[in-house]
């Protein structure tokens, strides 16, 4: 358990954290990003402030008070500008993710009751599409920076209509009322279940997890944005909790340049998941090997590590090109949205680089638990924030149960689902995550997989798919994804453990198809052996294609279990 925490400035409102940056960071860059002909665009803290007041004015002026505004767009300034302008009071901001196909957009701006859509000129095509499908949306708003169609509402035309209204003494805006117990966004869950469902969060809500993040952390000045920004993860945490801390975020601007936009901006931190950290950490590796230096590094790190515990640290020089292949000065990466194995924390820490795993979920705005710059202990997702309470109930002979959670960071409930907010709250008010893990001695918590995943077998042992996902990862070092799952056997009428696998392309292009089937039965086989009995998977297929994943890169595992009912299989 932590007992010491960074002393923070505990902010009430949106508006507080965006006049609290103005007037601590005032020319200070706040945001960069890359237009679409790659020239950098470098925005101030002053500059945001003003532009925020400006867009709000002239929606103001417009009409649009008290609406519900869907955003759907690339991470950039304007789409910060944007959440920011109807989050202080105007109406309620819906963010979107800009992946969704349009049937599935449609289906969640009219779930959301939204009235105007903002969105990127990426989009434009899209939206034309949508207009005559959506009556209840009158409103369109492009937010691009960089060219509008014609005939769209442009958020240029906005902001300078804005400024005119200001100058001219209107401070309607800036003065209206903002309560922070209630709704200011709804955020529609990812559907790793299929189902998306419209957390709704206060501005108490979204200000007590970056109150938490900077109680636990000291970060670099600047940052670097690779998530999607519609994710609570991303923006609350990332956009906003860079506002709150003077860091200048800079934005990605397509998944293609990370590379080059990492040597452009030259981050000290960035956050992201699980799969694009484990990702980069596989890349540093390849590129030794093509180089043929893995020896090299590997002696590397082990004559690093031990000058490191006579207190000498050479990190920076032993490992400066693969620190300036990541643009030089990264120190730092947050990770978040599900447990990181502890062989890639050690790994980058090796290298130089910390990594922190933390715990969240949408419904708590989102963040409950994290490792942290006081401590840090691979394996786990770190120590409860300070603002939380955390139980585990329901615990098993191994001490492993749900994990429920109380604070000011939990959700009000869900938009127009009075069922399913029922059915997620305890009698008591404890939020149910759905998550199953535990709490050690020291008060670290460890995930240990989800509720709805949970194998019950006949003879009424669980078993916990994504432990046997990371122990196969583990030790077959050619497979890239895999899915432990357990369908219905008709002939035996009980559940089955089965496994699916998604190998590396060189490895099957080496082997052939038949050839990798054949090894990849057998190393299950093997593995089988140091398993308990009842933990053996009992068979395994080889998949074609990756497996279909949400927008943060977590795998969808009720694709796995339709596809599992419908028998289909791998044909070569």
């Amino acid at each position: 358990m932590l007992r010491n925490y960074y002393e923070t400035d505990y902010i009430h409102t949106l508006r507080d954290l965006l006049e609290r940056s103005e007037k601590k960071y005032g020319l200070d860059f706040a945001y960069k990003e890359l237009d679409p002909e790659r020239n950098l665009h470098s925005y101030t803290f002053v500059q945001l402030r003003e532009d925020v007041d400006a867009l709000g004015t002239s929606l103001l002026e417009r009409g649009l008070l008290g609406k519900h505004f869907a955003i759907v767009g690339e991470s950039s300034y304007s789409y910060v500008v944007s959440y920011m302008a109807v989050s202080m009071g105007l109406g309620v901001i819906v963010p979107l993710d800009k992946e969704l196909s349009k049937e599935e957009l449609l289906k969640l701006i009219c779930k959301s009751d939204a009235e105007v859509l903002l969105y990127s000129e990426l989009l434009s095509d899209d939206v034309e599409e949508l207009k005559g499908s959506c009556p209840e949306v009158r409103t369109f708003i492009n937010i691009s920076m960089y060219g509008t169609k014609m005939g769209s509402i442009s958020i240029l035309d906005l902001l300078q209509e804005g400024r005119s209204l200001i100058n001219s003494g209107d401070r309607r805006y800036k003065t209206l009322p903002i309560d922070r117990n209630k709704m200011a966004a709804i955020l529609f869950t990812s559907g790793t279940t299929g189902v998306n469902k419209g957390v709704i969060l206060s501005h108490k809500n979204i200000l007590t997890v970056i109150h938490s993040a900077f109680s636990m952390f000291r970060f670099s000045k600047v940052s670097f944005s690779v998530l999607p920004i519609n994710h609570t993860y991303e923006f609350n945490l990332h956009v906003l909790g860079c506002l709150y801390g003077g860091i200048t975020l800079c934005f990605n601007d397509s998944i293609k340049h990370v590379k080059d936009n990492l040597m452009i901006f030259q981050p000290g931190m960035t956050l992201m998941v699980p799969m694009i950290v484990e990702s980069l950490y596989k890349n540093i590796w390849k590129e030794a090997e093509k180089n043929n230096l893995t020896k090299h590094l590997q002696y590397g790190i082990w004559f690093s590590n031990l000058i490191r515990k006579v207190g000498i640290d050479q990190r920076k020089l032993f490992f400066k090109p693969i620190m300036e292949s990541l643009g030089g000065n990264l120190q730092t990466i947050v990770c978040g949205g599900a447990p990181l194995r502890p062989d890639i924390v050690k790994g980058f820490e090796d290298i130089g680089i910390s990594v922190y795993n933390g715990y969240g979920i949408t419904e708590c705005a989102p963040l409950i638990a994290t490792n942290c710059t006081m401590k840090n202990i691979a394996g786990s997702v770190g120590f409860v924030i300070p603002d939380n309470l955390v139980r585990i109930v329901d615990t098993d002979e191994d001490g492993i149960g749900e994990i429920q959670v109380q604070g000011d960071n939990v959700m009000m409930g869900y938009y127009k689902d009075p069922v399913s907010t029922r059915k997620t709250f305890t009698a008591d008010g404890w939020f149910k995550t759905g998550d199953l893990g535990y709490l050690d001695r020291k008060g670290a918590l460890y995930i240990t997989g989800r509720e709805k995943n949970l194998i019950i077998l006949a003879n009424g042992k669980n078993v916990h798919p994504e432990e046997l996902e990371e122990y196969i990862l583990d030790h077959l070092a050619y497979v890239k994804e895999v899915v432990v799952y357990a369908p219905l056997s008709p002939e035996r009428n009980e559940v089955m453990i089965m496994a699916e696998a998604y190998v590396e392309d060189q490895f099957l292009i080496e082997k052939g198809v038949d050839e990798v089937k054949k090894i990849l039965k057998e190393d299950i086989s093997k593995l089988n052996h140091k398993l308990s009995v009842y933990k053996r998977i009992h068979d395994v297929e080889l998949r074609e294609c990756e497996f279909e994943k949400t927008s943060t890169k977590k795998i969808k595992r009720y694709c796995i279990e339709r596809e599992a009912l419908s028998h289909v299989k791998y044909h070569h």
